[in-house]
């Protein structure tokens, strides 16, 4: 595929949100996100989605100057309203709001409204890990549904992702983050964009037959939990816990995604180095592990994306032609210089 020079790209794709009415700040962080998800190896969650959320801006389901704003808090608790800004904006004040109420409490739990998709959450979870705290979060809600319930037949769950941090002490910290579906929908987008097939068991047509055509997942199919009645039950924890425990679900008549960050400081039942040093000698046990045929090594969550981060270092971000095709339209529509995608 065509390589973009990530500064470039970065640039374009900053004009494009604020020739849409978004704040300097507001675009440079959202563009941010995006193109940290491709170079960590997510394109799913990167350039791709900038038209449509530029879209969410023209029919109103986004503000684009949109800030969150806390409407609700306690010592270890916040509410957060997103005003229907963009969800990564709003995803990273609650995350860092959640990490210093831990910091004060030794553990802290805050919730989001109106905050539109927050993107690879597992940003969120570096964003604590960064600053040595421990972190768990679940965003779902009942827009954007996509997923049968386990022996269904029908949408009724989005694809409700978890994220966690587990920070080390020397070692990398542990970053998990993925749906509860048995691939995210926005690697179905990238998928159908390359004109590429879905691996098998992900997902069913309308008429509940296996398929593995993006066209017929977006013509009325669903997709799968991962894990049968394991990943099934992991989704509805999910929405509960990041819609019907925050009122995402019914607020201001606006259903949208919820998220829910739980920050714990490492440092709550015993000291932080100590903490640190039995955490490390879990990852090191496991990576200890010889290799399966076929693997190079055992790897914690979280190494993939690092690796794939320092290998973009020298290179710009792949985009398909299709996706570049349609940034080029969103470029003339707006009026900002297309040149920079080539």
């Amino acid at each position: 595929m065509p390589q973009v020079p990530t500064e470039a790209l970065r640039e374009y794709a900053e004009g494009l949100f604020v020739k849409a009415g978004t704040p300097g700040d507001i675009a440079t962080a959202l563009v941010g996100s995006l193109i940290l998800a491709d170079q960590s190896g997510h394109p799913s969650h990167g350039v791709i989605r900038v038209p449509r959320y530029l879209e969410y801006i023209d029919t109103g389901r986004a503000v684009a100057d949109g800030r969150p704003e806390i409407i609700k808090q306690t010592a270890t608790s916040a509410l957060v309203d997103g005003h229907l800004g963009f969800g990564q904006f709003t995803a990273a004040f609650a995350t860092q709001t959640a990490i210093d109420l831990a910091k004060e409490s030794g553990i802290a739990i805050v919730g989001c409204i109106r905050c539109n998709h927050t993107g690879r959450i597992g940003q969120w979870a570096e964003q604590a890990a960064d600053q040595g705290m421990i972190l768990f979060g679940a965003v779902g809600g009942p827009i954007g549904l996509a997923s049968a319930p386990f022996g269904g037949l029908g949408r009724a769950l989005s694809t409700n992702p978890l994220t966690a941090a587990a920070p080390g002490g020397d070692h990398a910290p542990l970053i998990m983050d993925f749906a509860t579906t048995a691939t995210a929908e926005g690697k179905i987008q990238v998928a159908r964009a390359k004109g590429a097939h879905l691996p098998p068991g992900q997902a069913l047509n309308k008429h509940g037959e296996p398929t593995t055509a993006p066209a017929e997942f977006y013509d009325g199919g669903m997709l799968l939990p991962f894990g049968g009645h394991k990943g099934y039950a992991l989704g509805l924890l999910a929405e509960v816990l990041a819609s019907s425990l925050t009122g995402a679900g019914d607020s201001h008549d606006t259903p949208l995604m919820g998220f829910t960050i739980i920050a714990i400081d490492p440092g709550i039942f015993r000291s932080v180095a100590d903490y640190g040093a039995d955490a490390d000698s879990v990852y090191e046990r496991v990576e200890s592990v010889p290799p399966a045929p076929g693997f190079d090594g055992v790897m914690i969550p979280g190494e993939p994306e690092r690796r794939s981060r320092a290998a973009h270092a020298e290179r710009g971000i792949e985009l398909a032609e299709a996706t570049i095709q349609f940034l080029r339209d969103e470029g003339k529509r707006l009026g900002v210089d297309s040149a920079a995608l080539g």
